[in-house]
């Protein structure tokens, strides 16, 4: 994450760098080659390089009132696109099918309908997407919510 929010996204440029220092930074030096080559692959994936055509933030802090709780978390990545605000997320779970992806998805499902809330909340404005990147190795897999707005009514549900 520290690496996607520091390396060129357009080019890649710099990623063994920003990720050998991160690396470092964790206290990871080893893993230095792994973190590049996860960072690569989310560079590299076809909703990064959408984002990046586009107005785009990373790493944006969030937060908002929803009913008697305030409700906050970091978006790794959120884009204004044709259709409207779009949220990415990376995740580095263990994904060795489309099953698994799915089953993955439904997991973290909430926590995306969390971030289109407090966004929706904050800007006044409808989120057309969410999405989970899954990067493992060189590869990645992205899921996204279908049902969004249905996914932010739960939520408003299980938070009142």
């Amino acid at each position: 994450h520290a690496t996607l929010q520091t390396v060129d996204l357009t080019s890649g440029d710099g990623v063994d760098r920003v990720a050998a220092a991160q690396a470092a930074a964790e206290g990871l030096p080893d893993l230095a080659d792994e973190v590049a080559r996860l960072a690569r692959a989310a560079v590299d994936s076809d909703v990064v390089r959408t984002a990046v055509a586009h107005p785009h933030w990373r790493e944006l802090y969030v937060a908002a009132p929803v009913g008697a709780v305030t409700v906050e978390g970091f978006v790794d990545l959120l884009y204004d696109g044709p259709d409207g605000l779009v949220i990415v997320d990376y995740k580095t779970d263990r994904i060795g099918s489309y099953a698994d992806a799915d089953a993955a998805l439904a997991r973290h499902r909430l926590q995306l309908a969390t971030y289109a809330l407090v966004v929706e909340t904050t800007l006044d404005r409808p989120v057309a997407g969410a999405a989970l990147v899954f990067v493992r190795g060189s590869e990645t897999r992205t899921r996204w919510v279908h049902d969004l707005p249905g996914a932010v009514e739960e939520l408003r549900a299980r938070l009142s």
